[in-house]
Order: structure tokens, then C-alpha cells, then sequence
């Protein structure tokens, strides 16, 4: 089959008709929705989810993804926890994707290896009517190739493609240029206090983008991003003489290298003493009074505290309460300077989140799979 581009505008209902044939048939789809174009098939079939994986580059076990009508249609394919119908009663339709434990009905690489699916439920007349005509849910992974960055416009997603892939695609629907929204919140409902997988408006500024094959790259990925925040910056040292912390902000995909980033960056900043994982205590603590060969030591500075926070598993303020969360913040070390990663900075929630960065200089840096062995690490500038 050729592939045929049809403008939505023009008999909307017959091109949302033709389009379920195309995907009942097994077909690959480009698809507006409400953050960017999208990659539409048959979740539950498997010769069309196989074609969908062979277009993004991407490997099985890292999930897919996919689009609903409404709670209901989603029943038919997760179980949904207490958190998650509290999320389907308040936040969608909406920009969201709820990870919820599937029943296993999808077609192989759809759920992720742990069994769980993520559903969508787009604030989106053209995704709804979409599902609705096929009666079943469709993909609604972004339009890109892993680890490219999303597309709002048909013409910037053909640039990027080879002759190859172009064959590989059945219909174009084309919306014209979306709003540049950001690619959807995912929350992850499975365990008894939600957690948020990755914040669609996490990183505002300007970044770029480097790419990390191994835990030794990531290290060097993280010296250079120290220096890179140094180097150019001529306020760092007027904020460092105020005593503004520096805070590195870690988030992206789960198991993406975000912990072996912090290792590296305490032994840049001369932590002689193992660095050990935080998950459980959240914070760990590091005083290095010998900052020589700090990156960001001019001879001025008599020590540096390194702080390595991990709140994927945070449940409430209290916790940062206990552990004095503020204070580390509020209270530099004499002459010195206090230097953070934080890791899932956005589960300690959007009110604590603003707080934070007001009160110090936040960088953000976000982690993503490109394939099972590859990393994309990308920083603000």
C-alpha cells in the first residue's frame, strides 16, 4: 500500500472512517493528537504493533503507549487501582498517561516486560472519534523515531525520514502544525502512592542533547555538563557568594542512568567515600573540604556539601520534613557551596517543585532510552 496523505478538514467523517479501515487492516498511521503527531495501529494486532516498533527503531519491552474513549474501553484492558480511577475522575481526558497493570489482551511489545499498559485518554476530537470508529484502542506513541524529538507538523516528520521508512507508513493525516504542547504527563498508578514517570513541561528552556552508551559516558556526560554550567556562567559566582545552591534536577525514564549521573558528579566534586543509592533513605550527604578539583572552585572555596536526593518512592511531606529537606538549601556551609542531584524532583509535587527553584540555581536534565543500550541525556543551557 502506497502511502496517501489526506487533510482532516476535508470530509472529516469519511477520512475518520478510512482511517479505521487502514488500521483494522494492519496499517501504520500518522495521526494528530492533543500534544504531537502520533504513530496509530492496531495495539491488538501483532503484525501491525511488530511494523510500529520496526518504524520507531524501538525494542519489545519498553511499552507502547495507547489511546481509549473513556474508563470504560480502559477496563477492558488494565486493572485499575484506587489511584488510578481517582486520575480518570480528575484529570482526563487530559495530556496524561496512566500506568496501570495490564490483562495482557495487546499484541506483544505493547505493555512493558513488568505487564503494565499505559492509557491515554486525549482531551481530542480526532483521537476519540478515531477510537470510537474502531471500537477498540489505538497506539498513540509519539511520531518520531526513538529518541528524535517529537513532531508538530507533517512537513518537519518527513524531513527526518529516510526513503525506507516513508514506505513503511499507509496514511498521513495531516491537522496542519499543532500547538507546541509538550509530549503527555506519566503517572505511574500501579503501587499505592502514584509516582510521576516523566512531567510533559519539565524542561522549559533551551537544551541540548548528548548521547551516553555506557556507565563510564555518563560519567564524562556529567563533567562535562558541570563545566558546561560553569564555564559560561559569569552570576554563578555573585549567587555563590549569597550561597545559592546548585541543583541538578534528574528525571526521565526509570532505570536510565540518572543514579550512575550523581555517582559521577560527587567523585568530580572529590567524594572520597562510596556513593551509595538513596532510594530508601532518600538523602545521603557528602562533605568534601578539600575542593580543589571542583569544577567550579576559582580558590575561593573552603568546601562544597554534595547532596544526593532520590524521591521515586516519596509519599508525602512529611518525608521531606524529616529529612530536613529546606534547610539543606537555606543553610550553606561556611565559604562554601552546596551542590545537589536530585533525582525524580518532580514527585515532591508541583507547589514544592516552583518553591525550589526559586530557591536555588535548578538546571534541569532529563534521561531517555534510545535503545536497550544507549541513553539520551539532555540538558538546559
Amino acid at each position: 500500500m502506497a502511502m496517501e496523505i489526506v487533510k482532516i478538514n476535508d470530509k472529516y467523517e469519511e477520512i475518520i472512517k478510512k482511517t479505521a479501515e487502514v488500521i483494522e487492516a494492519g496499517g501504520l498511521v500518522i495521526f494528530p493528537s492533543d500534544t504531537v503527531y502520533i504513530l496509530a495501529v492496531d495495539p491488538t494486532n501483532q503484525k501491525a504493533t511488530d511494523k510500529l516498533l520496526a518504524f520507531k527503531n524501538r525494542w519489545a519491552g519498553k511499552a507502547i503507549s495507547v489511546a481509549v474513549t473513556d474508563k470504560k474501553m480502559a477496563e477492558n484492558y488494565v486493572e485499575l487501582s484506587d489511584n488510578a480511577k481517582n486520575i480518570y475522575a480528575n484529570l482526563l481526558p487530559g495530556p496524561f498517561t496512566t500506568i496501570s497493570a495490564g490483562k495482557h489482551r495487546m499484541a506483544k511489545g505493547i505493555e512493558a516486560e513488568n505487564g503494565t499498559l499505559g492509557i491515554r485518554i486525549p482531551d481530542n476530537k480526532y483521537i476519540h472519534d478515531l477510537a470510537t470508529a474502531l471500537g477498540k484502542p489505538v497506539t498513540a506513541t509519539s511520531a518520531n523515531l526513538s529518541g528524535r524529538t517529537p513532531h508538530y507538523s507533517i512537513e518537519s516528520f518527513l524531513k527526518t525520514l529516510s526513503l525506507k521508512k516513508k514506505r513503511m507508513i499507509d496514511l498521513i493525516v495531516d491537522a496542519g502544525k499543532l500547538p507546541s504542547n509538550k509530549p503527555s504527563t506519566v503517572i505511574d498508578a500501579t503501587e499505592p502512592e502514584i509516582k510521576i514517570l516523566r512531567r510533559g513541561d519539565l524542561i522549559t528552556a533551551n537544551y541540548k542533547t548528548l548521547i551516553s552508551k555506557s556507565e563510564k559516558e555518563t560519567g564524562k556526560v556529567a563533567e562535562f555538563i558541570l563545566r558546561k554550567i560553569q564555564n559560561p556562567n559569569p552570576t554563578l559566582s555573585l549567587d555563590r557568594a549569597r550561597g545559592k545552591p546548585l541543583v541538578l534536577g534528574l528525571s526521565g525514564d526509570l532505570g536510565c542512568g540518572k543514579t550512575v549521573f550523581s555517582r559521577s558528579v560527587g567523585k568530580i566534586l572529590g567524594v572520597k567515600e562510596r556513593i551509595t543509592s538513596p532510594t530508601f533513605v532518600i538523602m545521603n550527604e557528602y562533605g568534601i573540604f578539600n575542593p580543589s578539583k571542583s569544577p567550579f572552585d576559582k580558590g575561593d572555596l573552603k568546601n562544597i556539601k554534595f547532596l544526593h536526593f532520590d524521591l521515586y518512592r516519596i509519599s508525602g511531606q512529611y518525608e521531606l520534613e524529616e529529612i530536613k529537606f529546606w534547610e539543606q538549601f537555606t543553610s550553606p556551609p561556611a565559604g562554601g557551596l552546596t551542590i545537589a542531584c536530585i533525582e525524580w524532583p518532580e514527585n515532591m509535587g508541583k507547589e514544592n517543585f516552583e518553591k525550589l527553584k526559586k530557591l536555588v540555581e535548578y538546571k534541569a536534565i532529563n534521561f531517555e532510552y534510545v535503545d536497550p543500550t544507549t541513553r539520551k541525556i539532555s540538558y538546559e543551557i
